[in-house]
């Protein structure tokens, strides 16, 4: 999608906002072409210097997204992994619009869980039932705020099969413990919270008994384009 409707040039330069620790920067810049220059930013401190650590190679930036430190222009594409929802603003969108090259693209993701598979759900309602900040993907106000941007143009939207985190019980307490919604809690009320998950993958039929559970992810895609202001 980052390459859509810009002939496949590999000597492009792609900006990613929101890097956060470099979870995704370190996958996706293992696929991309020696030749594409990667930028990634953050603007918390505490995680810039975990992405540095994680992508050494890569350029990185502290920045705010209300105030990109990128020439006019000179981005062929971005890219917002799990991130875009928390500054879908005016501000950012016009400093996007304003780096990105004529027709350049804009790629959001998100992953999600299957919430039609009950254990996953059930598994799914007891941590986000401790959220103070609820997600703001699903609420999809970022989605009407690039909509109604006069310098985007929507592409395409596509669906696909992400990650599929394998493990057992003790693998799977591992990953909930690591969701906002448990990391604020005190430390006895995460445990408790934690014990009433193991309950989940020890009493459900779907997960009773098993060595590995798999726990399956998949990828929301947008893809959005630079248009000419109005």
């Amino acid at each position: 999608m980052l390459y859509s409707g810009s002939q496949n040039d590999s000597s492009m330069t792609v900006l990613e906002l929101g890097a956060g620790t470099g979870k995704f920067t370190q996958k996706i810049t293992s696929k991309l072409s020696d030749t594409v220059t990667y930028i990634a930013t953050e603007p918390m401190s505490d995680f810039l210097k975990i992405l540095k650590y994680n992508c050494p190679e890569v350029d990185t930036k502290q920045c705010a997204t209300e105030n990109l430190p990128i020439d006019d222009g000179s981005i062929k594409g971005i890219v917002a992994a799990q991130s875009f929802h928390w500054f879908s603003t005016k501000t950012s969108l016009d400093e996007m619009h304003r780096v990105l090259t004529e027709n350049g693209n804009v790629v959001l993701l998100w992953n999600f869980n299957d919430r039609n598979e009950d254990w996953i759900n059930q598994l799914l309602n007891r941590i986000d039932k401790n959220r103070t900040d609820p997600c703001r993907y699903h609420g999809k106000e970022w989605k009407t705020a690039i909509d109604a941007h006069p310098g985007f143009m929507f592409v395409e939207q596509k669906i696909t099969q992400g990650q599929v985190f394998k493990g057992d019980v003790e693998f799977m307490l591992r990953h909930c413990s690591t969701h906002s919604g448990l990391q604020k809690l005190e430390e006895k009320d995460k445990e408790t919270e934690l014990d009433e998950i193991r309950k989940i993958l020890t009493t459900h039929p779907e997960t009773k008994g098993k060595d590995i559970i798999e726990f399956p992810f998949f990828t929301d895609i947008y893809l959005y384009r630079k248009v000419a202001k109005k």
